[in-house]
């Protein structure tokens, strides 16, 4: 049995003329479609089948250029165009897919073909209640069957492939599939059918972080319904910018203030400190001179609560490291975002009681594997499920010592982590100086912490030596912009200034005749040289020469369109 998908387009739509070919992140929706059949077509032939009119030649033209099989047929007998199209590839069942259905769910395709696969039915469809998206509908017609439904359609209906089989629900046997597994996504807006759409869908793909064919329904659905979501990741200097203030004040209540009031004037985004008492933190008995330490760095909670409002009044966002739940419950009004530590990454309990409390979650990862992190997760995703969005869950590569060498910051470990889980990334740095902040900036951190203090002279605590001081964090900021204009957007395309330059033209090449041609004439392939800059027949349609008749007279090396200096035989 030999099963095949046939995308139908035309380039004349009435409300959004040549939208085939629209251009989304550099690809065109026809690419983004054909990106999307290749996951779930397994070796099925894919086909374009497109009109025989003039207006549908660029629609041609891509196919030939993107090595796709293209069908030319009637204009509006869409219905004898598939048809014909299934018929010519000797095909027993024919997949329909709309030109203008970008987001194709391969998960779909892949089930509703194999119930094809059967040859019990003569039409399975995802259509009828519309328990899927508008836009990711999927038809499948035994051809024969198809053939002999034609004679029964009048123009109307012919027109529209299927709108006769759905008016007449008994004929034929008919398998329904429903949307059981992706509930979220019913009677999404998911169709390309107007400007409107066409921007709403782009914010979709301009969002994705990864390859847009890899996305699964469930995913794009999340992505649909946060289309003017705030990214609490997005920082005033491009990555967001916690300034970790930490134990840098030594338990000294005055010098905390100075260095909140210093790191206030950097304009970061977030200014972090750490809430603990020694006697719930480090044991006492196992390890009394750790538990001291962190007696003598206490602060009490008013002098929290202080610091916090100095934050606040200076327009800078308030963070914590909480390492005891019940200074949470007094804190916790001050922050928008919870920072998990890396020591507690393991701690479960604490962990799930913040999940509880339903805040975006930024999670250290030092000291842990992959298989720890990912169990982690797990843990706050089963407490909120909004925690599968990397809106809400942020996830830190940091290595837990002060300082460490380069080599140990292992920055790759953020591709990694964002291929696994698909969350957002970031880098806590515990290296000295800040080249490990810009590299990691522009590998892609949407989250960066530092340590901060005022002056690492004469300071002995260990956090100092890998703190910015802030006419470093300053001139860190001015490279984050520049390292962020340097990454630009994902989208592939012509830049305003290769545009602006005539570039895209000068630098490429036409087809040009190397000889002169009389009218009439045949042009052969020795008669054509490719050359600068690309005006007339573009380089990439030469073979649309070869062959051609010569319809005036044309100088050597003069540009030449076809249809006015040349056409096709017959």
């Amino acid at each position: 049995m030999k099963i095949g998908i046939i995308i139908l387009c035309r380039y004349s739509s009435s409300r959004l003329p040549g939208k085939a070919l629209k251009e989304i992140a550099g690809r065109s929706v026809l690419g983004h479609i054909i990106d999307r059949l290749k996951i779930g077509a397994n070796s099925y032939p894919i086909i374009v089948a497109t009109s025989e009119d003039e207006s549908d030649d660029p629609i041609a033209r891509f196919c030939t250029h993107s090595n796709t099989p293209c069908f030319r047929g009637p204009l509006n007998d869409v219905s004898s165009r598939f048809a014909a199209c299934a018929e010519a590839w000797e095909l027993d069942y024919a997949v329909r897919i709309n030109g203008d259905n970008i987001f194709t769910d391969p998960e779909t395709l892949i089930a509703m073909m194999a119930i094809a696969q059967t040859g019990i039915y003569d039409f399975i469809t995802n259509v009828p209640g519309r328990t899927f998206p508008y836009g990711v509908s999927v038809e499948i017609l035994r051809t024969a069957f198809y053939r002999e439904t034609l004679i029964c359609q009048d123009e109307n209906h012919r027109e529209h492939l299927t709108s006769w089989l759905y008016e007449n629900e008994s004929v034929g046997n008919r398998y329904v599939y429903l949307n059981d597994h992706t509930p979220e996504a019913e009677g999404l807006q998911l169709a390309l059918d107007t400007i409107e759409d066409l921007s709403s869908l782009t914010q979709i793909i301009e969002r994705m972080s990864r390859r847009p064919s890899s996305y699964t329904l469930k995913e794009i659905a999340k992505l649909y319904n946060k289309k003017h979501f705030k990214n609490p990741w997005e920082g005033k200097h491009g990555p967001l910018l916690i300034a970790e203030i930490g134990g840098n004040h030594e338990g000294d209540f005055e010098v905390a203030k100075e260095l909140t009031r210093q790191a206030v004037l950097t304009d970061v985004d977030y200014i972090k400190f750490q809430l603990y008492r020694g006697d719930t933190l480090v044991s006492s008995h196992e390890s009394p001179d750790r538990n001291a330490h962190f007696k003598r760095f206490e602060l009490t909670r008013e002098q929290h609560v202080e610091l916090a409002k100095m934050c606040q009044a200076g327009g800078v966002g308030y963070m914590a490291s909480v390492w005891d739940l019940e200074m949470l419950d007094w804190v916790d009004e001050y922050m928008p975002i919870y920072k998990i530590g890396s020591g507690d990454l393991t701690a479960w309990p604490i962990i799930r009681e913040f999940a509880r409390r339903g805040k975006p979650i930024i999670l250290s990862t030092g000291l842990a594997t992959l298989e720890e992190v990912m169990q982690t997760i797990t843990q706050i995703q089963l407490v909120d499920s909004r925690y599968n969005n990397p809106e809400w869950l942020c996830l830190l590569q940091c290595t837990s010592m002060y300082p460490i060498p380069i080599e140990d910051a292992n920055l790759r470990v953020m591709d990694t982590l964002k291929e696994c889980t698909g969350l957002e990334v970031g880098y806590s740095d515990h290296t000295e100086g800040s080249t490990s902040l810009r590299t990691a900036s522009a590998m892609g951190a949407q989250v960066l912490e530092f340590h901060f203090t005022d002056s690492r002279e004469g300071k002995v605590f260990r956090d100092h030596k890998v703190s910015l001081i802030p006419e470093e964090v300053k001139k860190l900021q001015k490279d984050l912009k520049v390292i962020d204009a340097l990454r630009g957007s994902r989208a592939k395309l012509p830049q305003p200034i290769e545009i602006e330059q005539g570039h895209v033209t000068s630098f490429r090449r036409g087809a040009y005749l190397a000889r002169s041609i009389k009218e009439g004439e045949s042009i052969a392939a020795e008669d054509v040289s490719l050359l600068r800059p690309a005006h007339g027949t573009d380089a990439r349609n030469t073979d649309e020469l070869f062959e051609a008749i010569a319809l005036k007279n044309i100088k050597l090396r003069a540009a030449i369109e076809k249809n006015i200096d040349y056409k096709k035989k017959g």
